[in-house]
């Protein structure tokens, strides 16, 4: 079942980001479907100096996050990598959901296509913010899609289950406020 405004309405960003968890990032082309699940997830909120809000400046690059609820936030990371956002709060609260890493969950062979991926350890293909951008094929054309949009190809689904634990964790590969338990993850 697709999600739809009430999943993310009245919600903060920090219960938002493990209510992600276990739940499906669809991408549908003509010629086929690519899905996820989500299983790990990082926050940044305006008043987090790691956030791309902090200065409560809008940019080119963070425009998006200062869209409502349920925007794709894509960005470009180190000079090489774009990384993708859930935009978490609604207008005048500047946040977002990092997807941090995804189970293959449809079509894991065009994954592997995208991301020119030849281990044999599926377990790497997209357990970074990085390599789910790669295996799904987005980039900077993605920013700024509304998930709930009838006419967009990539939406977000509930396959109705819940994660059994889930565990915390300082979010990983910051310089600014490292020690906020604001990663959040479920072993498979």
């Amino acid at each position: 079942m697709k999600l739809t405004k009430t999943f993310f309405q009245n919600k903060p960003t920090l219960t938002l980001a493990q209510d992600l968890l276990w739940k499906v990032i669809t991408y549908k082309s003509p010629a086929w479907v690519i899905s996820w699940i989500i299983n790990e997830t990082e926050i940044y909120i305006q008043t987090d100096e790691a956030s791309h809000t902090f200065w409560w400046k809008i940019t080119k690059k963070n425009k998006t996050m200062f869209e409502e609820w349920w925007h794709l936030y894509v960005y470009f990371t180190y000079w090489m990598y774009y990384c993708m956002n859930i935009v978490s709060e609604k207008s005048g609260f500047w946040s977002g959901v990092l997807i941090r890493s995804v189970i293959p969950y449809k079509w894991e062979d065009l994954m592997i296509k995208n991301r020119n991926y030849t281990k044999k350890n599926l377990k790497d293909l997209s357990n970074g913010p990085a390599k789910v951008t790669m295996s799904f094929g987005i980039d900077k054309n993605f920013d700024g899609i509304n998930l709930l949009s009838k006419d967009s190809n990539i939406y977000l689904e509930d396959i109705d289950y819940k994660p059994e634990k889930i565990l915390t964790s300082p979010r990983i590969w910051i310089s600014k406020a490292k020690e906020k338990l604001w990663r959040f993850y479920f072993l498979k």
